[in-house]
């Protein structure tokens, strides 16, 4: 296997740490090797190839260089080289120990073992170098003078090594002295020798080449003797095939394969960087679709050069097979992060994307989808009720049932409260149909999560026991700098926001007070880093995970916030490198916790829940790659995302319940009423059911291209706010150009948004999600890595102003508000101090004393008499008192409690007040007339008799009366002395009896 004079830009990297004293052990991957290879046996696969472990390692190399080299020997060792920012490392193929680190003072351009493994031979331009590889010493080191190195071959006997200069045949050295001996002639740059038979291939730059074979020369003895030309294209590198019968040429597209019989073109093939399996069967090229960044490893047979396969590798590198054939090593690089990645691929005879010795079913339907066994759901049978996964319509079968030929039970066919939840799972059965049921069968009118004794459905706190939750509408985006935070990383603020963690820029842990004071500093470790964290959600208390820079393992630690203390250190699960960053999460109880890791060794994630308390492992599972995990609301419940679909795990049980597929699950987040987890991809979020993860409805918050960065919340559970990017630039950005985002605040209505608020645009470095404080006293955002923190403050009603200066909290949102935060009734109108709403007296004169509800003394009494008007809304500076009947009362008059002075008054209550009335001490209620008399005291015919006693009204003037008040004329009509009918007296002429006949004489 060889890596010869590079000059591909790969962008690869190297993968170790180096060690100048003694090996140093990588990551330790601890795989049985020599039970895959036998597994696998010597001859190459030609179907499906899957990553089946890699190795990450920090070599503290920024990862600058285009040249990249990796071989491996028929011994089992590997070495590899990063252009000039690294030595050479040499490892055990089988367990990944570095066996040597070699010291590198030139710039290589060739790397390859001898064909035996017995050497190792390395040069620069202007120098080679020959190991062995027994005990590393070095047996050849010779410097060029006059010309550099070009190329250089191996024997196939592994006792000769010729290096070309393009001049007077190079340089030959030959074992086991290893000291120069006569060679050719020839100025080619490129030289290829034969496998068995001592025959060398040199080319020209021109295409021109020759071939030398060491031949016994009459009178001369043995030399190399040029036996043949022939004319090739031009090439940048050229290679033998494993039986000497064809050359193999390449330039920076193609491979040309030429026969060696009669250096006639055989094939041509699309890709390059020839590479021949150990037992010779198997060609493998590189397919570089540069513009596209897409690479495809070509499988070609030798016997007839046609392509047998193909695959994808996941990153692009130099590559190697193992000395048994059964792996293919893939050596790539990570950009600039000086992390670097071996990545080892293995057949997958069934495509599943399971290699084939962890693979517990070997012909799976690809079509069907595989777990990380290798198994399709037919074949698998997860309840253990005979039907497999993929028949089964009832998957979760309680293990005592009897179930129908479809897997399910009586009471799994049965929801006898149609809530979509069947008997067999409905804790709550009763439930309304129009209720939206959790995966128990239970709405928000049935359950109660936070304990309060108030059901969610009427608790304005549904995740809190209080019961009093501010609301917050909106945030004022406008930032105030927390000092001295420019050093922190992802903070995570405690339950009750007494405490802040933050990673630094060492990766240290800093625990800090509310106001970001340091409180403790948790340190990393020479050989671990600090990563995921998280507050538990019932006390102070933080669990952080610790990852190893050299081999698998991670652990945890719980720094206690009432001791100031930090725990003893405790294994997460054995197959572990790293701890997948946004799936460390408490239950709401806070009595486990859920995470998942990834392992190098095994390129396997977990799913894990652990008890807080014993430490013990509650759940394992591996057949999901998830990027994100959260607990129900409830916790009964664990959920993740992988970013393609959703997946439910029962924490009662603690076993798997189902998945499915759904948009953008990377990240996910469930509504505070339990109904729904939400999920979003670009500028859509989806509303997903908790029971079935059934989709029920998408909202686009924006028209434009963008992408919501987070989502959150309010306290009150009936808020959402999103952060939406909306523009952003990574390259040549001019000042404001960086990430452009939008803030919006939504009404949460089930799974119906409606939009309150949205932001002005956002100018930061960085792309933002903010950290709302657990009270939303306030919110942090980063605007940049090497920025402080910044504070948003809380705007409560959402008109603009936070609540700190808002003068009017509790602004309806349609209304317009001045620079006070004040609009509609919260104006002041009269420009007393005190807001139209609240103001009893809206018009009150400028520069006059006012009470609290705003009135002056004019306003409340007219009259200043210190009683108060009939109609007066407040009592005035001046505390009037009782209602005033005599609102016009003169200034110093007295007055009575009613506010009316003597005049004013009506004494004997006639309705007639004194100053007008002629007639006091009337008695007879309601019979005054407009002087205030009554009949007793008026006499309206003014015949001396008043009326009250007056028989006869209406007397005429002047004529005499009798007692009664009549005249004659009233009495006796026709004056004959007899009385009339109807008269009412006798008259001063004292008629008698009753006049029969009224108009005598006239």
């Amino acid at each position: 296997m060889s890596n010869r004079i590079a000059i591909l830009p790969l962008f690869l990297s190297l993968l170790f740490i180096l060690s100048s004293t003694s090996p140093m052990h990588m990551h330790d991957l601890e795989l049985e090797e020599a039970e895959i290879q036998t597994a696998s046996g010597r001859s190459v696969h030609y179907g499906s190839w899957v990553a089946h472990r890699e190795a990450p390692v920090d070599v503290g190399c920024d990862g600058s260089s285009s040249t990249r080299m990796l071989d491996s020997s028929s011994q089992g060792n590997i070495a590899m080289y990063v252009g000039s920012c690294s030595d050479v490392v040499v490892f055990d193929v089988v367990d990944l120990l570095i066996v040597e680190s070699i010291e590198i003072e030139q710039q290589l351009n060739f790397l390859e073992f001898s064909p035996d493994g017995d050497y190792l031979a390395l040069s620069s331009p202007y120098n080679v170098k020959i190991y062995s590889t027994s005990n590393w010493e070095i047996i050849l080191d010779e410097d060029m003078i006059n010309f550099y190195i070009t190329d250089a071959t191996w024997s196939g006997d592994s006792n000769r090594f010729v290096v070309a200069t393009g001049n007077n045949g190079g340089h030959m050295y030959e074992g086991p002295d290893w000291d120069e001996v006569e060679g050719t002639t020839s100025n080619g740059g490129l030289v290829a020798h034969h496998p068995t038979e001592d025959k060398l291939w040199y080319l020209n730059s021109d295409g021109t080449g020759n071939v030398y074979e060491y031949q016994n020369v009459p009178l001369a003895g043995y030399q190399w003797v040029m036996t043949r030309s022939f004319t090739f294209a031009n090439a940048q590198e050229m290679i033998s095939s494993p039986d000497g019968g064809e050359l193999l040429l390449t330039d920076d597209y193609s491979t040309y394969v030429y026969s060696t019989s009669d250096y006639t073109q055989q094939e041509t093939f699309d890709a390059n960087g020839p590479l021949f399996s150990f037992d010779g069967t198997t060609m493998l090229l590189i397919e570089d679709n540069y513009w596209w960044n897409d690479y495809d490893l070509q499988l070609i047979s030798t016997e007839d050069w046609t392509l047998k396969g193909a695959f994808h590798p996941e990153k692009f590198g130099a590559y190697a097979f193992s000395s048994n054939d059964s792996e293919i090593f893939m050596f790539s690089g990570a950009g600039w992060s000086g992390v670097e990645q071996l990545t080892g691929y293995m057949p997958d005879s069934d495509g599943d994307g399971v290699v084939d010795y962890r693979d517990e079913c070997p012909d799976t339907d690809t079509s069907e989808g595989s777990n990380f066994a290798g198994c399709a759901p037919s074949q698998r049978d997860t309840d253990l009720d005979g039907i497999n996964d993929r028949d089964d319509l009832c998957p979760r079968t309680k293990s005592d049932a009897s179930v129908d030929e479809n897997g399910c039970s009586i009471a799994q066919l049965t929801d006898s409260d149609n809530d979509g939840v069947s008997d067999s799972d409905d804790e709550c059965p009763n439930t309304s149909t129009e209720g939206i049921t959790d995966r128990k069968g239970c709405s928000s009118d049935q359950r109660d999560v936070d304990g309060d004794g108030l059901v969610d459905g009427l608790d304005e706190c549904p995740l809190l026991v209080e019961n009093d939750c501010s609301r917050v509408v909106f945030w004022n985006t406008t930032t105030n700098e927390i000092e001295n935070t420019s050093q922190l990383i992802d903070i995570e603020v405690s339950a009750d926001g007494q405490y802040i963690a933050a990673l630094d820029a060492y990766s240290n842990l800093q625990v800090l007070d509310s106001d970001f004071q340091s409180i403790s500093t948790i340190p990393s470790s020479w050989d671990s880093s600090i990563s995921e964290m998280e507050w538990s959600p019932v006390e102070n208390k933080l669990l952080f995970f610790r990852e190893s820079y050299w081999y698998d393992g991670c652990t945890y630690e719980i720094w206690d916030g009432e001791t100031k203390t930090v725990s003893e250190q405790f294994d997460t699960t054995q197959d572990c490198s790293e701890i997948k960053q946004g799936t460390a999460r408490f239950s709401p109880d806070g009595t486990t916790f859920a995470f998942s890791t990834f392992s190098w060794s095994s390129f396997r994630r977990t799913t894990v829940v652990n008890d807080l308390s014993t430490h013990s492992t509650l759940l394992e599972d591996d057949n999901f790659r998830v990027d994100y995990l959260d607990f129900s609301n409830d916790g009964g419940t664990l959920i993740g995302g992988d970013g393609s679909q959703l997946v439910m795990w029962d924490t009662t049980e603690y076993e798997f319940v189902t998945s499915s597929r759904a948009q953008g699950t990377d990240v996910f987040y469930n509504t505070p009423d339990g109904n729904y987890v939400v999920t979003t991809n670009d500028e859509t979020v989806y509303f997903y059911k908790s029971s079935n993860f059934e989709l029920t409805n998408s909202v686009q918050l924006t028209e434009n291209e963008s992408e919501i960065t987070d989502i959150t919340f309010s306290r009150t559970g009936d808020l959402m706010y999103a952060t939406v990017l909306v523009g952003y630039c990574y390259w040549g950005c001019e000042e404001g150009e960086g990430a452009l985002t939008e803030l919006h605040s939504y009404n949460l209505d089930g799974d119906e948004l409606e939009l309150l608020r949205s932001s002005d645009i956002i100018s930061t470095d960085n792309i933002i999600s903010p950290v709302y404080h657990p009270q939303e006293h306030s919110a942090y955002v980063k605007p940049s890595w090497s920025s402080n923190y910044t504070e948003w403050q809380p705007d409560s009603d959402g008109d603009g102003l936070d609540d700190a200066v808002d003068e009017c909290p509790g602004t309806s949102l349609e209304v317009e508000v001045n620079e006070r935060g004040c609009g509609g009734d919260q104006l002041d109108d009269d420009g007393d101090g005190l807001a139209d709403f609240e103001d009893l007296c809206p018009d009150s004169p400028d520069g006059i004393a006012i009470d609290e509800n705003g009135c002056t003394d004019q306003q409340v009494d007219e009259d200043f008499d210190g009683v108060c008007n009939q109609d007066a809304p407040s009592k005035g500076p001046s505390n009037c008192s009782g209602r005033d009947q005599c609102p016009g009362s003169l200034s110093g008059i007295v007055i009575d409690s009613n506010g009316c002075s003597w005049a004013q008054q009506d004494s004997d209550g006639d309705g007639i007040v004194n100053v007008d009335d002629q007639c006091e001490d009337t008695e007879i209620a309601g019979d005054a007339d407009e002087n205030g008399c009554d009949r007793k005291q008026r006499d309206s015919d003014l015949d001396s008799v008043n009326d009250y006693w007056d028989d006869c009204e209406a007397t005429p003037s002047g004529e005499l009366i009798d007692e009664a008040g009549c005249s004659d004329s009233q009495v006796d009509s026709d004056a004959d002395s007899v009385c009339n009918l109807d008269a009412s007296g006798s008259g001063p002429s004292n008629c008698t009896s009753v006049d029969r006949c009224p108009n005598t004489g006239l």
